[in-house]
């Protein structure tokens, strides 16, 4: 860092020690308060548990725990530094981890120089990933910048796929460990070399990461800039060459602990090095949550804690399904025995999650044209038309897969209303939309319940589902914390809650048929269901658009403008929140019904967590401000998933395809067609020679200096009360004179 850095630097940076310490030490500093409690804890789980709690299971678990925990202060750095909550940490080291196996495997090179090059690798991806993507998210909503993260992960895993197929032909044998040659064993588990090298490199990462932040130049501006980016800008502070920083540390953390893990867990197939990258992940956030996002050792102490239970639980009940719904437990516990909200800096932060540009309508100063009415008809009668007839001229397999993505669509207008509206991130609609295919589908197989009945049934469990669960979530006004919730949700249906073998009553294994709707019309064949689904779709799509013009829908976009001012006016943004949650909930339960039946019964690989990121990019790729840019980006994120080649070409496309059109079309797809509209809207009226203000606002004169003409007077007068209208005043308000408050009467 230069010297005038420094000496811009030298009055803030006491200060910024003093106040992040609490960020970088225990609460209280009670350290060994903590340990003793954590004997404490042991000792009765070795009394109470079936099968006890030995030593060497703790010990397993810490040493995992540990290796999670660097993924973890990935997270939570990246988030210290930009507010962006960076959903590629568990894949961030995924390309540079199979790299170093490949060369250690494949070439028989050194394994410490294979764990370098895959080190080195991981800190260039690191960098560059923030130089050329993340540096042009820096002024966009943070909700943004997060999904991008989402594609990010998608294109790294899809790389990571690709190259060993590429460079041996999908040859997976091989060995990957350390070669210390150490052995002791702890009953019952036999620890080699790989888990000594695991206890010694983490705690001498953790120690040197906690002398970086903590002393250096670098470390304290990184604190400085997380606690205030646009203050630490004015103090000369380089904002974005500590984020490269940030982001390198980013990439050589994740892919130390994948080469640390992968020996430990067992080397069985390029595939399998990142395959767990959801569940990390929710690991990571879990520890992230207990936190509150900022307490960097209790990040590590808790990825230990969520370690030691991983391995409890799998050593307990021979299996780890039921530690992910014990995760969803620790989650909702931890959020219920939060106090107090965000702080006002964290606050001030997560606002830039908003932002989110709504599509405007048509001027009324054109909708009185019969053209520009005729021609807006004219579009949705091509539309309806192509939509009805498409069934006609398709192949029964394609037919199923436009069923399909109809049905995704209502999921993406399920989204819109939580996400475009209130700013919320949900990882999890995927587990609502399985709440309603299994009841409908329990319902009907076991009950003999009708369509329509079992349908309103499956719709109403995920929307009360969502309101349970979104209580302790929206309780404290993050967007946050519902992610994770919602996250924790789709894993933990996917692992225990739709498994069969678990809960029979719901997962249940029984088929069902298309009976007759009314007893009259017939839906047995994919032709004829492919309508059902259609007028679903379009009766959902009124039924948002009418939720969107109701008081509770312009409440909804006021909170995510401001949720202060709107709070102002008294009204209950917690409620108005839960709201939508609990009805973008049942609206994907409605989907899940639909499919059920498309499906004819309950399979418990359709609702995989995964597709919980695939909902989420859909509605960020169609546009977060309408709902035609919904169904356009469920038609492009499943019609490229089916019709692309499986595996990791198909993560590859949908990665860059979101990491485009974020890049350049932040308003998604739906963008393209109101640009093109708005277009030809300015078009007709240039011919018209009407003047309309919200179309020109960003034009400003241009209709009469391409006609070489200058604005006349009174034309310039209404285009600046026009603009008025649309755009925020930079002019501070003129202050009202103040009486004496004893003079009133």
């Amino acid at each position: 860092m230069s010297l005038a850095v420094r000496e811009r630097m030298s009055p803030v940076s006491g200060a910024v020690r003093r106040a992040s310490d609490r960020v970088w030490s225990l609460p209280g500093g009670r350290g060994f308060s903590w340990l003793v409690a954590a004997i404490v804890v042991w000792l009765l789980l070795a009394r109470t548990l079936p099968h006890g709690a030995p030593a060497g299971i703790v010990i397993q678990g810490v040493v995992l725990g540990a290796i999670n925990g660097l993924v973890a202060l990935v997270v939570v750095l990246v988030w210290r530094s930009s507010r962006v909550l960076n959903f590629a940490a568990a894949n961030m080291g995924a390309v540079a981890g199979v790299l170093a196996i490949e060369l250690h495997i494949k070439l028989n090179q050194n394994y410490f120089v294979c764990v370098a090059t895959g080190l080195v690798a991981a800190a260039a991806v690191g960098a560059l990933v923030e130089l050329f993507i993340m540096r042009r998210f820096s002024n966009a909503s943070r909700l943004i910048a997060s999904v991008a993260t989402i594609g990010i992960s998608q294109v790294l895993y899809g790389l990571s796929v690709l190259i060993p197929v590429e460079w041996n032909k999908g040859n997976n044998s091989g060995n990957f460990s350390t070669p210390f040659n150490i052995h002791f064993t702890i009953s019952p588990v036999l620890f080699n070399g790989n888990y000594v090298a695991a206890m010694v490199i983490v705690p001498i990462v953790m120690a040197a990461l906690t002398v970086f932040f903590r002393y250096s130049s670098y470390g304290v501006a990184i604190r400085a800039a997380a606690d205030n980016g646009d203050r630490a800008r004015l103090l000369g502070i380089p904002v974005k060459r500590l984020s490269t920083i940030v982001w390198t540390i980013t990439g050589i953390l994740s892919a130390l602990a994948i080469l640390l893990r992968v020996p430990i867990q067992g080397f069985s197939a390029f595939n399998s090095v990142s395959n767990d990258g959801t569940e990390l992940l929710l690991f990571s956030l879990t520890a992230m949550v207990i936190a509150n996002m900022t307490n960097l050792p209790v990040v590590v102490l808790a990825s230990i804690a969520l370690g030691v239970l991983d391995s409890l639980g799998a050593w307990t009940f021979q299996n780890s399904s039921l530690v992910d719904a014990l995760l969803l437990v620790v989650i909702v516990l931890a959020l219920l025995a939060k106090r107090q909200k965000l702080s006002r800096a964290a606050d001030t932060g997560i606002t830039t999650w908003q932002m989110i540009k709504q599509v405007r309508p048509i001027p009324p100063e054109l909708m009185r044209f019969r053209q520009v009415r005729l021609v807006g008809s004219g579009v949705r009668m091509v539309v309806l038309a192509f939509a009805v007839t498409l069934p006609l001229w398709e192949t029964p397999a394609h037919t199923m897969l436009s069923s399909l993505i109809l049905l995704y669509a209502i999921v993406a207008a399920s989204l819109l209303i939580l996400t475009g509206w209130g700013g919320f991130i949900s990882l999890g609609h995927i587990a609502f939309m399985g709440l309603g295919a299994g009841t409908v589908v329990s319902l009907m197989a076991n009950a003999q319940w009708s369509f329509f009945p079992a349908l309103a049934a499956g719709a109403a469990v995920a929307g009360v589902f969502a309101f349970i669960l979104g209580v302790p979530a929206l309780r404290i006004g993050s967007q946050i914390y519902l992610a994770v919730v919602t996250l924790a949700l789709a894993v933990t249906c996917a692992d225990y809650f739709f498994v069969p073998k678990y809960f029979p009553w719901f997962a249940t294994t029984k088929q069902i048929t298309r009976a007759p709707i009314f007893g009259r019309l017939a839906v047995d064949t994919d032709q004829q269901y492919y309508f059902v689904c259609l007028i679903a779709l379009a009766v959902v799509l009124a039924a948002v658009r009418g939720l969107r013009n109701s008081h509770a829908g312009r409440a909804s976009l006021a909170t995510s403008d401001n949720r202060q001012a709107t709070q102002s006016f008294g009204i209950n943004t917690t409620r108005l929140n839960l709201f939508a949650f609990a009805a973008s909930g049942a609206l994907a339960g409605l989907a899940g019904g639909l499919f059920a039946v498309l499906d004819q019964g309950f399979s418990t690989g359709s609702f995989d967590a995964n597709d919980g990121l695939n909902f989420f990019l859909m509605v960020v790729i169609g546009g977060l401000g309408s709902l035609s840019g919904a169904v356009l980006g469920a038609v492009y994120v499943y019609g490229a998933a089916y019709l692309l080649p499986s595996g990791g070409w198909s993560f590859l496309a949908t990665g860059f395809g979101v990491l485009i059109v974020l890049m350049f079309f932040p308003g998604g797809l739906g963008e393209l067609v109101f640009r093109a509209r708005d277009w030809f809207l300015r078009r007709f009226a240039e011919r018209h020679e009407v003047l309309v203000p919200s179309l020109v606002a960003d034009v400003r004169t241009d209709v009469y200096s391409q006609a070489g003409r200058d604005v006349p007077d009174d034309v310039e007068a209404e285009l600046a009360h026009g603009l008025a209208a649309v755009e925020p005043s930079s002019a501070e308000p003129t202050p009202l004179p103040l009486e004496p408050v004893g003079d009133r009467k």
